[in-house]
Protein backbone atom coordinates (compact mmCIF):
# COMPACT_ATOMS: atom_id res chain seq x y z
CA UNK A 1 0.00 0.00 0.00
CA UNK A 2 2.62 2.23 0.42
CA UNK A 3 1.62 4.07 3.36
CA UNK A 4 4.71 3.70 5.42
CA UNK A 5 6.09 6.46 2.97
CA UNK A 6 3.16 8.81 2.88
CA UNK A 7 2.65 8.48 7.06
CA UNK A 8 5.70 9.02 8.79
CA UNK A 9 3.92 9.95 11.83
CA UNK A 10 5.79 11.90 14.92
CA UNK A 11 9.34 10.83 14.21
CA UNK A 12 10.84 12.82 17.56
CA UNK A 13 9.13 11.30 20.59
CA UNK A 14 8.50 14.28 22.46
CA UNK A 15 5.08 13.08 24.78
CA UNK A 16 2.63 15.44 22.96
CA UNK A 17 -0.73 14.11 21.59
CA UNK A 18 -0.61 13.54 17.97
CA UNK A 19 -2.91 12.66 15.69
CA UNK A 20 -2.53 10.70 12.18
CA UNK A 21 -4.15 13.73 9.69
CA UNK A 22 -4.90 12.15 6.46
CA UNK A 23 -3.21 13.93 3.24
CA UNK A 24 -4.92 15.77 0.77
CA UNK A 25 -3.82 13.13 -2.18
CA UNK A 26 -3.57 9.48 -1.74
CA UNK A 27 -5.24 7.05 0.47
CA UNK A 28 -6.52 7.47 4.16
CA UNK A 29 -3.98 6.52 6.86
CA UNK A 30 -4.51 3.21 8.02
CA UNK A 31 -7.13 2.85 10.96
CA UNK A 32 -6.88 0.71 13.77
CA UNK A 33 -9.00 0.47 16.79
CA UNK A 34 -8.08 -0.28 20.07
CA UNK A 35 -9.38 -3.30 22.01
CA UNK A 36 -8.30 -3.89 25.44
CA UNK A 37 -10.40 -7.12 26.04
CA UNK A 38 -10.32 -7.95 29.90
CA UNK A 39 -7.35 -5.18 30.21
CA UNK A 40 -8.51 -2.11 32.54
CA UNK A 41 -8.63 0.70 31.48
CA UNK A 42 -6.61 2.61 34.62
CA UNK A 43 -4.40 5.73 33.63
CA UNK A 44 -1.10 4.85 32.71
CA UNK A 45 -1.47 1.29 31.82
CA UNK A 46 0.98 0.08 29.60
CA UNK A 47 -1.89 -0.91 27.01
CA UNK A 48 -2.11 3.11 26.01
CA UNK A 49 1.52 3.21 25.82
CA UNK A 50 1.60 0.64 23.41
CA UNK A 51 -1.32 2.51 21.50
CA UNK A 52 0.74 5.95 21.93
CA UNK A 53 3.88 3.64 20.03
CA UNK A 54 1.48 3.22 17.55
CA UNK A 55 -0.26 6.29 16.73
CA UNK A 56 3.36 7.77 16.68
CA UNK A 57 4.08 5.20 14.10
CA UNK A 58 1.70 6.71 11.82
CA UNK A 59 -1.20 4.47 12.22
CA UNK A 60 -4.51 6.48 12.89
CA UNK A 61 -6.03 4.99 16.05
CA UNK A 62 -9.25 7.46 17.59
CA UNK A 63 -8.37 8.36 21.26
CA UNK A 64 -8.16 10.70 23.96
CA UNK A 65 -5.36 11.68 26.00
CA UNK A 66 -7.33 11.20 29.49
CA UNK A 67 -5.39 7.38 30.16
CA UNK A 68 -1.90 8.58 29.38
CA UNK A 69 0.60 8.58 31.75
CA UNK A 70 0.82 12.61 33.13
CA UNK A 71 -2.52 13.13 32.19
CA UNK A 72 -3.93 15.34 35.46
CA UNK A 73 -7.94 15.27 35.77
CA UNK A 74 -7.95 18.61 37.22
CA UNK A 75 -6.45 20.55 35.47
CA UNK A 76 -7.72 18.59 32.35
CA UNK A 77 -4.42 18.74 30.35
CA UNK A 78 -1.39 15.87 29.34
CA UNK A 79 2.08 16.78 30.41
CA UNK A 80 4.23 15.67 28.01
CA UNK A 81 7.13 15.52 29.84
CA UNK A 82 6.03 13.25 32.11
CA UNK A 83 4.47 11.45 29.91
CA UNK A 84 7.63 11.48 27.53
CA UNK A 85 10.12 10.19 30.51
CA UNK A 86 7.22 7.16 31.03
CA UNK A 87 7.92 6.13 27.68
CA UNK A 88 11.93 6.30 27.79
CA UNK A 89 11.64 3.97 31.24
CA UNK A 90 12.39 6.74 33.73
CA UNK A 91 10.31 4.77 35.86
CA UNK A 92 12.25 1.62 35.84
CA UNK A 93 15.60 3.70 35.81
CA UNK A 94 14.44 5.22 39.16
CA UNK A 95 13.24 1.82 40.50
CA UNK A 96 16.51 -0.17 39.57
CA UNK A 97 18.66 3.37 41.70
CA UNK A 98 16.25 2.66 44.35
CA UNK A 99 16.52 -1.08 45.00
CA UNK A 100 20.12 -0.77 44.04
CA UNK A 101 20.75 1.34 47.05
CA UNK A 102 18.56 -0.24 49.28
CA UNK A 103 18.79 -3.71 48.90
CA UNK A 104 21.29 -4.98 46.24
CA UNK A 105 20.18 -8.98 46.61
CA UNK A 106 16.87 -8.33 45.07
CA UNK A 107 17.84 -5.59 42.86
CA UNK A 108 20.39 -8.92 41.15
CA UNK A 109 17.30 -10.80 41.21
CA UNK A 110 14.76 -8.25 39.98
CA UNK A 111 17.29 -7.33 36.96
CA UNK A 112 19.52 -10.19 36.52
CA UNK A 113 18.40 -9.93 32.61
CA UNK A 114 19.56 -6.69 32.72
CA UNK A 115 22.78 -6.83 34.62
CA UNK A 116 23.86 -9.47 32.28
CA UNK A 117 23.21 -7.36 29.70
CA UNK A 118 25.44 -4.73 30.88
CA UNK A 119 22.18 -2.28 30.97
CA UNK A 120 21.94 0.22 33.86
CA UNK A 121 20.14 2.67 35.51
CA UNK A 122 21.82 5.42 33.12
CA UNK A 123 21.74 3.67 29.90
CA UNK A 124 18.18 2.81 30.16
CA UNK A 125 16.84 5.93 28.15
CA UNK A 126 20.02 5.91 25.64
CA UNK A 127 18.81 1.77 24.89
CA UNK A 128 15.04 2.85 24.56
CA UNK A 129 16.05 5.72 22.08
CA UNK A 130 18.25 3.34 19.99
CA UNK A 131 15.61 0.59 19.88
CA UNK A 132 13.09 3.50 18.62
CA UNK A 133 15.88 4.35 16.02
CA UNK A 134 16.15 0.62 14.97
CA UNK A 135 12.37 0.38 14.69
CA UNK A 136 12.18 3.55 12.44
CA UNK A 137 15.19 2.27 10.30
CA UNK A 138 13.28 -1.35 9.61
CA UNK A 139 10.14 -1.64 10.84
CA UNK A 140 9.62 -4.97 9.18
CA UNK A 141 8.83 -7.92 11.53
CA UNK A 142 11.63 -10.95 11.72
CA UNK A 143 10.50 -14.27 12.80
CA UNK A 144 12.72 -15.47 15.46
CA UNK A 145 14.17 -19.17 14.26
CA UNK A 146 13.22 -21.81 17.34
CA UNK A 147 16.03 -22.79 19.75
CA UNK A 148 17.71 -26.12 18.84
CA UNK A 149 16.50 -28.12 21.82
CA UNK A 150 18.42 -31.23 21.40
CA UNK A 151 16.92 -34.24 22.58
CA UNK A 152 13.92 -32.60 24.72
CA UNK A 153 10.83 -34.20 24.61
CA UNK A 154 7.72 -32.01 24.85
CA UNK A 155 5.65 -32.38 27.54
CA UNK A 156 2.19 -33.84 27.54
CA UNK A 157 -0.78 -32.94 30.21
CA UNK A 158 -2.85 -35.28 28.64
CA UNK A 159 -3.01 -39.00 28.22
CA UNK A 160 -2.02 -40.26 24.90
CA UNK A 161 -4.82 -42.35 23.13
CA UNK A 162 -4.86 -45.56 23.39
CA UNK A 163 -4.97 -47.67 20.50
CA UNK A 164 -8.27 -50.70 20.33
CA UNK A 165 -6.12 -53.26 21.65
CA UNK A 166 -4.88 -51.23 24.43
CA UNK A 167 -8.41 -50.29 25.32
CA UNK A 168 -9.93 -54.20 25.09
CA UNK A 169 -6.75 -55.13 27.43
CA UNK A 170 -7.96 -52.19 29.80
CA UNK A 171 -11.57 -53.58 29.77
CA UNK A 172 -10.23 -57.37 30.21
CA UNK A 173 -7.95 -56.01 33.16
CA UNK A 174 -10.20 -54.32 35.08
CA UNK A 175 -13.13 -57.18 34.62
CA UNK A 176 -10.36 -59.69 35.68
CA UNK A 177 -10.27 -56.99 38.70
CA UNK A 178 -14.06 -57.33 39.70
CA UNK A 179 -14.38 -60.57 39.50
CA UNK A 180 -11.53 -61.40 41.45
CA UNK A 181 -12.92 -58.80 43.98
CA UNK A 182 -16.21 -60.20 43.90
CA UNK A 183 -14.94 -64.05 44.64
CA UNK A 184 -12.56 -62.58 47.22
CA UNK A 185 -15.71 -61.23 49.47
CA UNK A 186 -18.09 -64.81 48.76
CA UNK A 187 -15.49 -65.96 50.21
CA UNK A 188 -15.30 -64.04 53.63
Amino acid sequence: LGLADTYKGQVNVTGEDYNVEAGDDGPRPFRAYLDVGLTRTTTGNRVFAAMKGVVDGGIEVPHGVQRFVGYDKEKEELDAKKLRSALFGSHIAGYMRHLSEEDEDRYKLQFATYIKAGITADKLEALLKSVHKKIRENPAFKKKTPKDRGDLKQKRWNASKLSLQQRKDRVRQKKESFLKQQQQEGDN
